[in-house]
């Protein structure tokens, strides 16, 4: 429809309203204005980038998504499995296709992280992020850590280099050397209830399910006491796994130690994913 033609059935259409005293209308048509005016004045006066103005604007395609935005919400359905783990996972800035996280809590400096941060956050933003580089973690203030340097610094997961090498031939040395995690099918979760351990075999080795108030986690099934003793028949209540052999108790989520000897080995645990109803874990970090 033409601009002129619109405006005046519009004219036309409120005229009618006032004169019908629909109230309902009424109220959308003051609605559609509370939204439009201030947008529109701020749009005016030249602060496009003001998030009122972006709103209006992103209501008509008029301009894309803003990227940070849009990074926030892909890392939003990772967060939970981060702090499941007794960790968290705050984003500092996006930069050209460049994600800078930060990770803190239980996930900053374990070896766990950067399986997390290759597996979960690096898909989630495959998936949802086109413009997705790489990703830059970065350590928590007062945080010391050593990169491969032996220098403080931020670290950089580069994903030219986390790559199928069968496909994609031997990867370069240092970082290329970490693989993506290879994710295998080994249970239905709607075999796994709150509250259960399941043994299952993968490569050779038994790996221990466990369903954790509606969350599914893995480890190796095996007690680090002996490094012998299998766990699949121990009790899980809540989050705490007890050892039928040793009567040593974990916590099955981060597999640490949680009883008189917190300094103890914990559980080796190994990336799981929920896909269509279907757990998987990655068989090549098991």
């Amino acid at each position: 429809m033409e601009f002129d033609k619109a405006v005046a059935e519009l004219d036309t259409l409120v005229d009618t309203l006032e004169r019908d005293g629909d109230e309902r209308a009424l109220m959308l048509l003051q609605l559609m204005d509370a939204v439009h005016r201030p947008g529109i004045e701020l749009i005016a006066a030249g602060d496009r980038d003001h998030p009122v103005a972006q709103a209006l604007l992103t209501m008509y395609d008029v301009v894309a998504l803003d990227e940070q935005i849009e990074v926030e919400e892909a890392l939003d359905e990772i967060r939970p499995y981060i702090e499941s783990h007794g960790g968290g996972l705050e984003l500092l800035d996006v930069d050209d296709g460049v994600v800078h996280v930060q990770m803190s809590g239980a996930c900053n400096g374990c070896a766990g992280s950067a399986i997390t941060l290759r597996r979960g956050v690096e898909e989630i933003l495959r998936e949802r992020y086109e413009n997705f580089k790489e990703v830059v973690a970065h350590e928590p203030e007062g945080a010391e850590e050593q990169n491969g340097n032996g220098d403080s610094g931020p670290v950089l997961l580069q994903i030219e280099d986390l790559r199928d090498p069968e496909v994609e031939g031997p990867a370069k040395p240092g970082v290329g050397d970490m693989r993506r995690p290879v994710f295998e099918e080994v249970a239905e979760i709607a075999d796994l209830s709150p509250g259960d351990l399941k043994a299952v075999e993968v490569d050779g080795g038994s790996i221990l399910l466990a369903n954790v108030e509606g969350e599914a986690y893995a480890f190796r099934n095996v007690c680090p006491t002996d490094e012998r003793s299998p766990l699949d028949g121990g009790r899980l209540t809540g989050a705490a796994l007890v050892c039928p052999w040793h009567n040593c108790a974990y916590d099955a989520r981060s597999g640490k130690r949680i009883d008189d000897q917190p300094q103890a080995s914990g559980l080796a645990v190994v990336p799981v994913a929920i896909r269509d109803g279907a757990i998987k874990i990655a068989v090549n970090v098991a």
